[in-house]
């Protein structure tokens, strides 16, 4: 009586394939449909680990990896037309974009450093711009937004709230230049209302005014009150002495 045997489970040959196309550890220079080239670590057939990522418009991003999105610490620099490669952005990433803490050179030449979210700049921060400006202060979504200070390149500062990248709210304005201080409440980069006084070194200041500001201050009530009421018993005593006289 013959045994029995249980078939042999046949795979195809393009399953096959399929699993040992799959790319894990280190593989160097792969290239894409596109031509882009990557060299560095995989995982089931996703970028995983440290790698380095070239693409064919000249963006180059070296850094971690995590199933397949830019993950961790890294750097991204774009090419120049001849041939070095000047960075863009260097700091954390989450799922593919900036998010963080992180530092950015625009190619305007203004520079960012600060919390990152979404690829956004979100948080505190400072921007250094391409005018001699510095900003520094909190952001939402890239629109400087909450407390701030805005040094222009005159050396004149602002210091207050922001709302939608421009001045509204309570806040400073110093003139530097004249040796004043402005403060008051601004809509829209436009300060509606405030009151001016002099700093203590104005003086010493490029323009200083002529006259100083006269010193604002209340009136010493206690005083006022004696005062009016010396007057009060004075002209009382003259009214006596008009009604003697009279009388006589």
């Amino acid at each position: 009586m013959p045994f029995y045997r249980e078939p042999k489970q046949f795979t195809p040959l393009s399953i096959l394939s399929d699993k040992k196309s799959v790319k894990n550890c280190l593989h160097h220079s792969i290239f894409t449909s596109r031509l882009d080239k990557y060299v560095g670590e995989w995982k089931n057939d996703l970028k995983h680990g440290k790698g380095l990522f070239l693409t064919i418009s000249g963006k180059l991003y070296e850094g971690d990896w995590y199933n397949g999105y830019r993950h961790g610490f890294g750097t991204l620099c774009y090419r120049l037309p001849n041939g070095t490669f000047r960075l863009e952005y260097r700091g954390d990433w989450v799922r593919g974009k900036p998010d963080g803490i992180g530092w950015c050179y625009y190619r305007n030449g203004d520079i960012y450093f600060g919390f990152w979210r979404r690829g956004h700049r979100h948080g505190y921060g400072k921007m250094w711009y391409n005018n001699s400006t510095v900003y520094v202060g909190y952001w939402y979504m890239n629109d400087r937004e909450g407390l701030g200070m805005l040094v222009q390149d005159d050396g004149n500062r602002y210091e207050g709230q922001w709302k939608s990248d421009k001045r509204n709210g309570i806040g400073r304005f110093y003139h530097m230049n004249t040796g004043q201080l402005q403060e008051g409440c601004w809509r829209n980069d436009v300060c509606v209302k405030s009151k001016m006084l002099d700093i203590d070194v104005r003086q010493f200041c490029v323009r200083p005014t002529q006259y100083p500001i006269p010193q604002e201050g209340l009136q010493n009530s206690r005083k006022i009150l004696q005062e009016s009421e010396l007057w009060l018993s004075m002209k009382i005593g003259n009214i006596d002495e008009q009604l003697k006289n009279c009388l006589d």
